[in-house]
């Protein structure tokens, strides 16, 4: 690894635009962050996917190959990423850190919380959980109603025993005990508020925005009204400042804040984007999930609200995942051509937003040539330039062909387009997503949706963008119907309100903000070696 100084000179940071956090890893000072302020210079690049399969895409590798074959092309190119989540590093999916010669390093560091931005997220949430009780003990104005709180807690591990609690059940007051919930940390609204804001003066202003519930006279209240926001911008005010650290290659990448694309926005922060983007000649970000999530929502929410707009995409599949959506991952050419079809829809999905999109077809040791370029001439057929690329095995080498397209389709200009106009009725925003980027024929909405949509339309926030929570492992609400679903109507069982973050957020079927483990979590593979330190087992 290089000293993070020279990765950050190599980028026109200065000594004084970074706080070292070792050798090996920097946080941007507030002077550095002022440099966001100068012209952009930067074509912004999106990496996005097919619905993920069990079998793995590579997106966060393919990203950070990418990053190191720009440079390799001489071009400066800066990778945005999330923050990993500790949720599924012990439980299903592993590490988010790319891996093979495509990595960001230091590895175990990246995984296990870097700067602890994350640590700082769960404490802010969970003190104005703790000022709402507080409230609701001693009975303080606004007078919370407790059958109304719609602010849970927050936890950064898979437990699905606490999706749904009771608080306070040995207190004697009025109001307790009450029910509660948990979510994942990068459900958080305050994590969502971190990754959109522009500023500290903006992140105050959206913390004390917050709606924590209803007052007994069934009015909102929120974190400011209980004097709260300030405390919590406190606690965030160094989360809000990007992390610096390096890829296998010493190229450099930020990565800052981690909601999940299924049951939150699923982008890294608008602040690290705005930053890169007057550093370098590319910013290479990631949206999380398959193009009809993350994508729709990099779109819809984090362009709309900072003013950017991608001038190309990299839409990442594998043969495996292709078959695997074609009914037999095990397949051959009839169910690679099979998978067709879901990949159609993601492309679709990405070139509706008038967005220039390339294939990256990621190739896995045992992919045979035939198969990929039975992929690419299909793709070819589609008029989409596609590409195999090998990041994990010879990393920025493995991805310099895609740099090359990447350099010729960025120099268009692409004019902004939505999915939705934001004065349309709440219920339109669900169904034009529903049905543009899923394939749902209609939406179908429950009595407590419906009565929540008029509490928002009451409280002047259907102008608000729509962030879906739904299954990342489906078009649809069933995580179990693969390739390109049809013939189905979404189902939106619930609601929520996040007003801080600036969105609304239907869950759609049986979707839970904090997952559970798995039969086998990879925890249980992991270790420490007491006399050396080292870490054993993590993936």
């Amino acid at each position: 690894m290089n000293p993070i100084k020279e990765i950050a000179r190599a980028i026109d940071l200065q000594p004084d635009n970074i706080e070292l956090f070792g050798p090996y890893v920097g946080k941007i000072t507030p002077s550095g962050l002022k440099k966001r302020f100068t012209p952009n210079k930067g074509k912004y690049v999106v990496v996005t996917a097919i619905t993920p399969t069990t079998y793995g895409e590579g997106k966060t590798t393919v990203a950070i190959g990418l990053g190191m074959a720009l440079w390799q092309l001489g071009k400066r190119g800066i990778v945005t990423l999330r923050q990993p989540s500790l949720g599924p590093l012990f439980g299903l999916k592993g590490g988010g850190a790319g891996g093979g010669a495509a990595m960001l390093l230091p590895y175990e560091a990246v995984n296990l919380s870097l700067t602890g931005d994350n640590y700082k997220v769960t404490a802010a949430h969970n003190l104005l959980s703790s000022f709402i009780d507080n409230h609701i003990y001693r009975n303080s104005p606004p007078g919370i109603n407790p059958e109304a709180i719609f602010w849970p807690r927050a936890i950064d591990i898979n437990d699905r025993a606490l999706r749904e609690i009771m608080v306070g059940v040995n207190e004697k007051k009025e109001g307790f005990p009450h029910p509660g919930r948990f979510v994942l940390t990068e459900a958080s609204e305050v994590m969502a508020i971190l990754s959109l804001s522009s500023s500290l003066k903006d992140m105050r202003t959206r913390l004390g925005s917050i709606i924590v519930g209803l007052d007994k006279g069934w009015k909102p209240v929120t974190a400011e009204d209980i004097k709260c926001a300030g405390a919590m911008s406190v606690i965030l005010k160094d989360a809000l400042r990007p992390n610096l650290i390096q890829t296998t290659e010493g190229t450099p990448v930020f990565v800052h804040t981690g909601p999940f694309a299924n049951i939150a926005p699923g982008i890294s922060s608008l602040i690290a984007d705005q930053l890169a983007l007057t550093l370098a000649d590319y910013v290479i970000t990631e949206a999380g999930f398959g193009a009809d999530l993350g994508f729709e929502k990099l779109i819809d929410i984090k362009c709309r609200i900072g003013g950017l707009y991608p001038d190309c995409a990299v839409l990442v599949c594998t043969v495996k995942s292709l078959k695997a959506h074609g009914g037999n991952p095990d397949g051959g050419i009839a169910a690679l051509t099979a998978g067709m079809e879901h990949l159609q829809k993601q492309i679709d999905n990405v070139r509706y937003f008038g967005v220039p999109v390339v294939v990256a077809v990621n190739k896995y040791t045992d992919d045979s040539n035939n198969e990929i370029n039975h992929v690419i001439e299909r793709v070819e057929e589609m008029g989409i330039p596609a590409i195999s690329i090998t990041p994990w095995k010879d990393g920025g080498a493995g991805v310099i062909e895609l740099g090359k397209i990447i350099d010729k389709l960025c120099v268009h200009p692409v004019s902004p387009r939505f999915l939705y106009e934001l004065d349309l009725p709440v219920e339109q925003k669900i169904y034009k997503i529903a049905t543009t980027m899923y394939g749902a024929d209609n939406i179908e909405l429950s009595e407590a949706v419906n009565r929540k949509i008029g509490l928002i339309n009451s409280l002047g926030l259907s102008n608000l963008p729509v962030c879906m929570a739904k299954t990342h492992l489906s078009l649809s609400h069933n995580p179990r119907l693969s390739g390109r679903p049809v013939n189905f109507t979404l189902p939106i069982d619930d609601i929520q309100i996040a007003s801080g973050a600036g969105f609304i957020y239907p869950l759609c079927g049986k979707i839970y903000p904090l997952p559970g483990l798995p039969s086998r979590p990879l925890g249980e593979n992991m270790d420490i070696d007491t006399d050396t330190w080292e870490i054993k087992g993590l993936t």
